[in-house]
């Protein structure tokens, strides 16, 4: 079984839309200390708590950047985070034949859904890092899933 796809337009929508929430939740900072001034505590600190939330979800949310392709001979995975700060560019490619297990884990819908690659590498098992599908497609995280489950039988 064969797979190939890559996220480019559901990861440039869905960057495009945490980028708007931040700003979103960076305006009533804003506005609360140049013109409003709230003498409430509480208020100003739900507001920074929204920001923190935001950003914590869109930093840890696992959206990322994914191109998969896969066939008999081996599983190529290539990555790239979309928050903004220490984006780094990853890949994983890994033999069939080495592959122990490949699972796709569930999240809340999509956000927190992540592909997990288990491999013998020089003889130990390699865990590695997670792979973010949060801003994929529900077909292509389905696609994974057949593709997991086709790995499965082959062992």
């Amino acid at each position: 079984m064969d797979i190939k796809f890559d996220n480019k337009k559901e990861a440039r929508r869905v960057s495009t839309i945490l980028r708007i929430l931040v700003m979103l939740a960076i305006v009533p900072i804003g506005i609360n200390y140049l013109w409003i001034e709230t003498s409430d505590k509480m208020v100003e600190m739900a507001i920074w708590l929204f920001l923190i939330i935001v950003i914590a979800l869109y930093y840890t949310g696992g959206f990322c950047y994914v191109e998969v392709e896969g066939n008999a001979a081996k599983l190529d995975v290539k990555y790239y985070s979309l928050f903004p700060f220490w984006r780094e560019y990853k890949r994983i490619v890994i033999p069939v034949d080495r592959i122990k297990s490949v699972k796709v884990r569930a999240g809340l819908g999509n956000v927190g859904a992540a592909l997990l690659i288990c491999g013998r590498i020089k003889g130990r098992i390699a865990t590695f890092p997670a792979v973010g599908l949060s801003a994929c497609h529900k077909q292509h995280i389905s696609a994974l899933k057949e593709y997991a489950a086709h790995l499965s039988k082959l062992k």
